[in-house]
């Protein structure tokens, strides 16, 4: 007899076309509004909403279609158009039924909205569709069978890919072969962009997908293949789009052998290091004790402590912390660091973030935001300048991020590795008045999601401040009983040991599940406390 702790085990299931539609880690739309700035239409209603892109030339809606005599029912649509103008020309669409893997119509729409934020020709561009896909689902195993009007590609499981003959002719992967409940199919209208048919190209033929077992259909339990899985998440929301000719492994974080579907570390390699550094900043994680540790600093200079929060004796500087008492509502939990041009006064700046961003962040802010008050002295009446916003964002460019200007003026960067986003736009009054910040930064790591938010009146320098401390090639500190890294991230992350003597051995790529602890930027002996070193002064940003 199955137990429900059984039914609700994550487990790798093949092939992906018949694993279900299962449960996306989170809302299509509240994703694409918080991660990429996609806002709701007023033409939209709650139960046939419509979301556009800050540039208005794409958007994605969910209703009810015409599409020759077939009528697409709650489907979402894709669309992308010629120009930002409301009489604008659409140059491509694609609808995805109900019953979609959200591998594929949430991956797609995310994956279009990347491309629309760090290269936009792909997605904008008015020309032919797809000439490859045939040999990447040819090249996966899919059988191709050619007829005089169109091209049948079908898959080892039972999805087939419909190419027609003519260019203008719309385009469909569908799963048919099944009872109609359970059917699917994702449509795409002529002159496509290749890149958005490659990535559902490659999906597929990645051809496995985490479920809970409860998710799979029951119909296909008799023909899909159930293995444990190698990681206890949900895999990332766009898709690896690897080169096609790399070694599947690295196209698949998911166990390909049953010898790979454990994820405790081989026994007998010796013990693991008590300590480890972690590069990129942004895969170190939130770690351990680092509100604590904060408080605790905070509270020798003086502050006053209520539940979850601090002020300053001043009274012109604020933190707060997570409580971190519900999991449910990790996401909403945030840290928050305000301040105030003098005692008693409305908050003049904020920053918030959610509770997986790496605490040294939130120390940097403070501590610089510290040293603007001792800079001002007691009884400046401004010790909060404001300046310009963008200037705090120079510090990522220093560090190599790729940069693209609006030509309105808002300024967008993107981390070498891709998952960190950090937007700015041209502050105004509307900002403050409608509560929508003036910048965003943006981890997309599915075990470390986390956004911050800056208001448009924040002194540029503390903005500064936190680009800097994010982009710094300085590691950090964290013990090993569990990082929050996933399959993609091991690929990319820098987890090196440290020795008894406190110092790194020479850096590894780690494919073991490490966790945080105490926030430091220093690397101590495992047999000392690791404390929050003192910041190095700072040129102050104007």
């Amino acid at each position: 007899m199955t137990t429900k702790t059984e039914t609700d085990q994550l487990v790798a299931v093949r092939p992906l076309e018949l694993a279900g539609s299962g449960t996306p880690p989170g809302d299509l739309g509240d994703h694409l509004i918080s991660a990429y700035g996609w806002e709701h239409d007023p033409d939209g209603t709650p139960e046939e909403p419509l979301l556009v892109s800050p540039c208005r030339r794409m958007a994605l809606e969910r209703g009810d279609f015409p599409l020759g005599r077939r009528i697409l029912q709650n489907h979402w649509k894709l669309s992308a158009y010629d120009s930002g103008e409301p009489d604008a020309t659409e140059l491509w669409c694609a609808w995805f039924s109900p019953r979609t893997p959200y591998e594929l119509s949430h991956g797609l729409v995310l994956d279009a909205a990347d491309r629309l934020d760090s290269d936009p020709a792909t997605v904008l561009a008015d020309c032919r569709a797809g000439d490859d896909i045939a040999r990447i689902l040819s090249d996966a195993g899919w059988t191709i069978k050619r007829g005089p009007w169109r091209t049948f590609i079908h898959s080892p499981g039972a999805a087939t890919l419909l190419v027609p003959s003519h260019p203008e002719r719309t385009l469909a992967f569908s799963l048919g072969n099944t009872s109609s409940e359970l059917a699917w199919e994702v449509i795409a209208s002529p002159w496509t962009p290749e890149a958005v048919l490659r990535t559902a190209a490659v999906t597929l033929v990645s051809n496995t997908a985490l479920r809970r077992r409860s998710e799979i259909p029951a119909h296909h339990l008799a023909r899909v293949t159930i293995e444990p899985a190698a990681s206890a998440t949900l895999p990332r929301w766009r898709p690896l789009l690897a080169d096609p000719n790399l070694p599947p492994d690295l196209e698949n974080p998911l166990p390909t052998t049953p010898a790979q579907t454990t994820a405790e570390p081989p026994r007998g390699t010796g013990p693991e290091p008590a300590l480890v550094t972690v590069t990129p900043r942004h895969y170190a994680g939130p770690g351990q004790g680092g509100a604590e540790q904060i408080s605790a600093h905070l509270t020798s200079l003086g502050w006053t402590t209520e539940a979850n929060s601090m002020t300053s004796p001043c009274g012109r500087l604020g933190l707060a912390w997570p409580d971190g008492t519900d999991d449910r509502t990790r996401q909403s939990t945030a840290w928050r660091v305000w301040g105030a041009q003098h005692r008693g006064a409305s908050v003049a700046w904020r920053i918030t973030s959610g509770d997986l961003v790496p605490p040294e962040l939130i120390a940097g802010v403070v501590d610089e935001a510290l040293a603007m008050l001792e800079e001002a002295g007691p009884d400046s009446r401004s010790p909060f300048q404001a300046g310009v916003l963008g200037l705090g964002f120079l510090p990522l460019a220093e560090a190599g991020w790729k940069s693209a200007v609006a030509p309105r003026g808002a300024v967008t960067f993107h981390s070498p590795d891709g998952y960190v986003a950090a937007h700015c736009d041209v502050p105004t009054a509307l900002h403050d008045l409608r509560g929508k910040p003036a910048a965003r930064i943006t981890c997309h790591r599915v075990l470390g999601h986390w956004i911050a938010e800056i208001s448009a009146n924040t002194p540029s320098r503390l903005a500064a401040a936190l680009c800097r401390d994010l982009a710094s090639p300085e590691p950090l500190l964290r013990s090993t009983t569990g990082l929050h890294l996933d399959a993609t991230d091991r690929k990319v992350a820098i987890v090196t040991p440290v020795t008894a003597d406190g110092r790194a051995t020479p850096s590894e790529r780690r494919a073991a599940a490490l966790s945080g602890s105490a926030p430091t930027s220093a690397a101590p002996t495992p047999s000392s406390p690791a404390t929050t070193a003192p910041p190095p002064p700072r040129k102050p940003v104007r």
